[in-house]
């Protein structure tokens, strides 16, 4: 059988589009209006990576249709509120654990992820900013010590694991190595000279980051980026970009520009994910990105994920492959499929649903996990997270393909369930969001064995 292409494949980008800067301990100057003279960290050089990894961290699964929906009503002067920055408590050590492990399935071999790091911590007593002590331990998980940075600093954890990818794509990264934990943060990795290698480490990175963030919001030396009114930010470390006013609407806001001291321009966003112009800068905006796409609105210019953007998923049957179905939300694999292979007929949209976003699926939605049985010569679907790992682990006729699309959590008046059924003659799964199509099934087929609700998809 001709198979549909892969899912996953991978941008062709040039530039790196994680954070182009990272925090500073010192300033240099008070802001003005020359892009020139506004203030940059003091020391760093210009971490925008051209690798690949950078660009799409992680290797998270991408397609052409991916697209960052949250950047849609982005705000430069409202990328967070305050009370989402600075509300720690947001999620327990369990339940990072449980999201780090979700977000890489499968580390590759000889590498250690985000999800089994473990390290000795040292005790961090209260300070100024801090007001909690962090106690240290022999030996602590990444999730740990991401719980008790938040914690001792009244920082979101929810933040701690935005910052964490937006710097050096740790979440989702499958194959980081040593330097991505030493400089996790981007902490004192400033873009005019080299890191402060002082501040190496992973616990480290973590506290120092979220008591940098809480420090900001308290000390009245930084005050160029004032609440409330308009200021000048730059697009990009190359002064000759240009800046933009913007009007600074909260202290979280102004936390993150003094941590990253550039906004996007207008290539950048309309990237999406992706790479703009020799002006852009991502940081900020990949901050808005992972927020909102991994935990909801982030308080600022975005938005929750609404039906109006879902796409539709196309259905495809074959007479000849023994009665088997294909569904995809990928438009050029259904075109090919179309133009191509006279095996498969186009029978309309299946149901609709979301696009990952740079292989993540929005809060308030899951992903749809795709596999591939030559054995059987029929893709199977599952949003069941247990089942999928089971299927991995102990079914050699399933190749895992990633995530397909993204479907509504749980059932509401905005979305219709779609069947799922299996037949042992045909070795085949069949899903459909047509009632009465289900209903017939059911009632006059032997052939087709009915096994519930496979999803919710939004109407």
């Amino acid at each position: 059988m001709p198979r549909p292409t892969a899912l996953r494949s991978k941008l062709a980008l040039v530039l790196g589009v994680l954070a182009l800067a990272a925090a500073t301990l010192v300033p240099s100057a008070a802001v003005a209006d020359d892009a020139s003279e506004i203030p940059l960290p003091e020391s760093g050089d210009y971490l925008g990576s051209t690798t690949l990894d950078e660009a799409d961290p992680g290797e998270a699964s991408a397609t052409a249709e991916t697209e960052a929906i949250s950047l849609r009503n982005f705000d430069a002067g409202n990328l967070i509120s305050d009370k989402q920055m600075y509300t720690s408590g947001t999620m327990t050590a369990k339940q990072i654990q449980s999201f780090l492990n979700a977000k890489v399935p499968t580390c590759q071999k000889g590498y250690t992820c985000l999800k089994n790091f473990t390290q000795k911590t040292v005790t961090k007593k209260a300070n100024s900013y801090c007001s909690g002590t962090y106690t240290g331990s022999s030996k602590e998980s990444a999730a740990s010590i991401i719980s008790k940075a938040a914690k001792a600093c009244g920082v979101s954890e929810k933040v701690l694991l935005v910052m964490l990818q937006k710097e050096q794509g740790l979440v989702t990264h499958t194959w980081p190595s040593a330097f991505r934990y030493d400089k996790a943060m981007g902490f004192a990795c400033p873009d005019n000279a080299a890191c402060d290698p002082q501040f190496f480490g992973f616990q480290n990175q973590v506290y120092m980051a979220a008591q940098q963030l809480r420090r900001y919001s308290i000390d009245p030396y930084f005050s160029w980026y004032p609440v409330g009114k308009k200021s000048q930010v730059r697009y990009h470390p190359n002064a000759a970009c240009g800046t933009a006013a913007v009007t600074i609407k909260n202290k979280a806001t102004a936390a993150l520009y003094y941590y990253t001291p550039y906004q996007p321009n207008k290539a950048a966003l309309a990237a999406g994910y992706g790479t703009g112009d020799s002006c852009s800068s991502y940081g900020n905006r990949n901050f808005v990105n992972y927020y909102t796409d991994w935990f909801g609105g982030s308080g600022g210019g975005s938005t929750g994920p609404n039906a109006k953007d879902a796409k539709p998923v196309a259905r495809f049957w074959s007479s000849k492959f023994d009665n088997a179905h294909f569904y995809t939300l990928n438009a050029s694999e259904a075109n090919t499929l179309k133009a191509n292979d006279p095996n498969w007929a186009y029978e309309g949209t299946g149901f609709r649903a979301w696009a990952t976003t740079n292989g993540s699926c929005r809060a308030g939605t899951i992903p749809v996990y795709r596999f591939w049985s030559s054995k059987f010569e029929s893709h199977f679907y599952t949003t069941n997270s247990a089942e999928m790992q089971k299927v991995r682990d102990t079914d050699k006729n399933w190749a895992y393909e990633g995530t397909a699309f993204c479907t509504a959590a749980k059932s509401s008046s905005t979305t219709t369930p779609v069947y799922r059924f299996w037949s042992e003659k045909y070795g085949k799964h069949f899903y459909t969001s047509n009632a009465a199509e289900s209903q017939n099934l059911r009632n006059n087929d032997p052939n087709w064995s009915y096994e519930g609700v496979a999803l919710y998809a939004p109407k």
